[in-house]
């Protein structure tokens, strides 16, 4: 059992980093360790965030808001909502994956995961919207990258290096969102009964177009009765579009998306209300809710989505598309890592990225958490890794054995 330290400031953050610097003794840094993301690791000591919390500052004129690492996402968003405005990136609340109910988890942990949802095609990354930060290193020393406003420079953006590195090159002690107004109206026209190649040219066809689509997903057969919207079929495939903004706007483009589309006989549209619960349900991975299994995300260029599901219609899989067919949610038998193993390959053949979302523990001690497909990008991560953390203190093998 590891020594668990729970700091309430940046100072007690980088006296306990420094020290374990000294000594050489691996941290394993989490937020509120709700979430069992990543490689299993060991390490001597445990450094928890929860108590590092609370919102440092908010102007809702400036678009951004400032808050502690150990801040729950919930406290944020409920802040942000007060003013109508929201994180555009719309971070995915993995307590339904992981526990089958509500657990947003912190902000920290949202940064270090780089957790965005649905709209993430249309209005980027959270790393997208990280305006800046404060972090203690591997040695216990403070950085600092970015701040409250937005603005251009010449250099590196250590603020997309720190989002998506799970801990592993610094400790995060302070993080700036940028913020947005949140969107009036939300609509969604739903085609039931497509095949998956059918809903992609869907996809295909509704990007080309000016009606600004900020979701698109794909529901096979089967995979949408978890849904308990009134409005919804959940015995058809469901090929999702969603249309956001202000409402008259709104409604001029959702029937401009009808006629596109007019050769389909099934269609429907989802008003705001069922809207907003449909892509929140969406984004949180509702459809794989408190699942035993393996369940990992692909991220590959839509043309080849179709063809990479083809190589496993055979296999007992159950997926959802997103992202207008550029992410790929699979669930597989727990036990099966002879599977797990086939996806990680062809997903390296296809130009792919695999990330192993949820697993059990002797999946997540002998697997790579990350798929690398280019070994000099790991080359790089690794020269990264090694300015941050030289020692490798701060969650070693978290992300990939080495890293």
């Amino acid at each position: 059992m590891s020594e668990v330290y729970s700091p309430t400031s940046e100072q007690d953050v980088q006296t306990f980093v420094h020290s374990c610097f000294l000594e050489g003794s691996p941290i394993e840094v989490m937020g509120f360790g709700s979430k069992a993301i990543g490689r299993e690791i060991q390490c001597s000591k445990t450094l928890k965030l929860q108590k590092l919390d609370g919102i440092i500052e908010y102007f809702p004129d400036e678009l951004y808001i400032k808050v502690k690492p150990g801040t729950s996402l919930e406290l944020i968003e409920n802040t942000l909502e007060q003013k109508n405005q929201e994180l555009s990136f719309e971070p995915s609340d993995l307590g339904y994956l992981y526990k089958g109910k509500s657990l947003k988890g912190s902000a920290g942990a949202a940064v270090a995961c780089n957790l965005s949802g649905s709209r993430r095609f249309k209005a980027g990354a959270l790393r997208d919207h990280l305006l800046g930060f404060r972090a203690v290193n591997g040695k216990g020393e403070v950085i600092k990258s970015g701040g409250s406003v937005v603005k251009n420079v010449t250099g590196y953006d250590v603020s997309k290096l720190i989002s998506g590195s799970y801990g592993t090159l610094g400790v995060i002690t302070e993080i700036i969102f940028k913020v947005q107004p949140r969107y009036d109206e939300s609509q969604t026209l739903i085609i039931y009964d497509l095949n998956l190649k059918k809903a992609l040219n869907v996809f295909s066809q509704s990007m080309q177009t000016s009606y600004e689509i900020s979701g698109a997903c794909y529901y096979p057969e089967g995979m949408a009765s978890f849904f308990t919207l009134n409005d919804i079929d959940t015995n058809s495939s469901i090929t999702a579009l969603r249309v956001e903004g202000p409402k008259i706007s709104v409604s001029e483009r959702i029937k401009s998306l009808k006629k596109l589309f007019s050769d389909h006989q099934n269609i429907f549209v989802l008003e705001n209300y069922q809207s907003r619960i449909f892509w929140k349900s969406t984004s949180d991975i509702s459809f794989f809710n408190n699942s035993e299994n393996t369940v990992v995300k692909i991220s590959l260029p839509p043309v080849f989505t179709e063809e990479f599901l083809q190589q496993f219609t055979n296999e007992d899989i159950k997926f959802v598309v997103d992202w207008a067919g550029n992410l790929i949610w699979i669930e597989i038998a727990k036990e099966d890592s002879v599977l797990l193993r086939q996806l990680r390959k062809k997903v390296i053949n296809f130009n792919g990225h695999l990330t192993i979302m949820k697993a059990p523990t002797h999946v997540r001690i002998r697997e790579d958490f990350l798929t690398v497909v280019d070994e000099n990008m790991k080359k790089l991560s690794l020269r990264i890794k090694d300015s941050f953390d030289p020692k490798g203190i701060l969650n070693p093998g978290k992300m990939y054995s080495g890293l």
